[in-house]
C-alpha cells in the first residue's frame, strides 16, 4: 500500500485504510498499533515536514513471521534520530513539549529510524515489536 497523503485530508480515512489493508492481508491483529505508528509518524511530517507526504506499508517475511514496514515521506531534510534518543535519557527532557510520539513509535516497533534520500527523508517503523 503506497500513497500520497495531504494535511487536509486529515488521518480519520487513513486509519481506515489501513485497518481495512492489514485485514485483508489477515494481520488485523497489529491493526491498533499500527493506525498509532502511522498517526504519529504523520503527524511530524504534517507538522514538521515539507510536502508531498507519503505513506507506505508493506508486509515482509513468511506466515507466522511476518513483519510489517510503515514509511513515512515527505521533502523535509529530516531529524538526527540519535540526537532524539539522546534526549530520552534525560528524564526532564524527555518529557519536554515535543518528541513524545517518536516515545510511542519506539515502544510499539520492533525497530525504526531515519533514511536520509536527495528527495527528503523517510521515517520507518517495523511492527510487531516481539518479532526478532
Amino acid at each position: 500500500m503506497n500513497f500520497a497523503l495531504a494535511p487536509e485530508n486529515g488521518l480519520c480515512s487513513v486509519r481506515g485504510d489501513v485497518r481495512g489493508q492489514l485485514a485483508r492481508w489477515g494481520r488485523s491483529e497489529l491493526a491498533e498499533d499500527a493506525v498509532l505508528v502511522v498517526s504519529e509518524l504523520l503527524g511530524n511530517a504534517f507538522g514538521h515536514g515539507t510536502g508531498p507526504v507519503r505513506l507506505s506499508l508493506a508486509l515482509h517475511g513468511r506466515a507466522g513471521r511476518q513483519s510489517l514496514t510503515i514509511q513515512v515521506s515527505d521533502t523535509s531534510p529530516g531529524f538526527d534520530t540519535q540526537a532524539i534518543r539522546a534526549r530520552w535519557a534525560r528524564p526532564s527532557s524527555a518529557l519536554s513539549g515535543s518528541g513524545r510520539g517518536l516515545l510511542l513509535v519506539e515502544a510499539l516497533s520492533r525497530a525504526w529510524g531515519d533514511r536520509h534520500h536527495r528527495r527528503g527523508h523517510t521515517v520507518w517503523a517495523d511492527l510487531p515489536r516481539g518479532i526478532a
